[in-house]
């Protein structure tokens, strides 16, 4: 498993401080980036976050505000490409699977109509069972890749952009 490593200046981890920065107080953050390991929920709308460095009670809420915020963090991590491979794999299944009933009542229909037709209707019905198993698999072989997508990012702790900069005027300075 290839853990990807996010830096406290990616726009991910950025995201993620703006989500959570609002509800935990500045006391206590530590002075060094928050190390967090994340991964996509089961149906692929949020992620499931672990922070380390943070107090429990604060690292549960900032798991929560992260789990909140939903489909807009999924789609600016590193599992948006599986995720949407996984969304497009699940509508291709729910059109295989809406057609069925209406083919299945076709059958006795077309029947009325003629041998061949009844045929033709039996014939589209089979394809799209076929077609229903098939893309189920995809979407089980796509689910089971985006549960096995898991990055850390490092969020940049309040001020901590601010002390950047000093440090660096500071090595500027004779």
């Amino acid at each position: 498993m290839d853990v990807t490593h996010l830096p406290p200046d990616a726009p991910f981890s950025r995201s993620v401080f703006k989500q959570i920065r609002p509800h935990i107080p500045r006391t206590r953050w530590p002075d060094t980036p928050v190390w967090a390991l994340f991964s996509p929920a089961a149906d692929g709308f949020s992620l499931d976050a672990r922070f380390e460095d943070l107090p429990a009670a604060d690292a549960e809420q900032a798991a929560r505000w992260v789990r909140q915020a939903g489909l807009d963090l999924v789609m600016e991590s590193p599992a948006a490409p599986a995720a949407m491979a996984m969304f497009r794999a699940q509508r291709w299944r729910d059109s295989c699977l809406y057609a069925l009933v209406p083919l299945l009542f076709a059958i006795p229909l077309a029947a009325s109509l003629s041998l061949a037709a009844m045929r033709g209707a039996g014939l589209m019905f089979t394809a799209d069972v076929i077609a229903l198993v098939l893309t189920q698999a995809e979407l089980v072989r796509r689910r089971t890749r985006l549960a096995a997508v898991h990055f850390s990012a490092e969020i940049p702790s309040p001020g901590q952009r601010l002390r950047a900069v000093i440090a660096a005027a500071q090595d500027r300075a004779p």
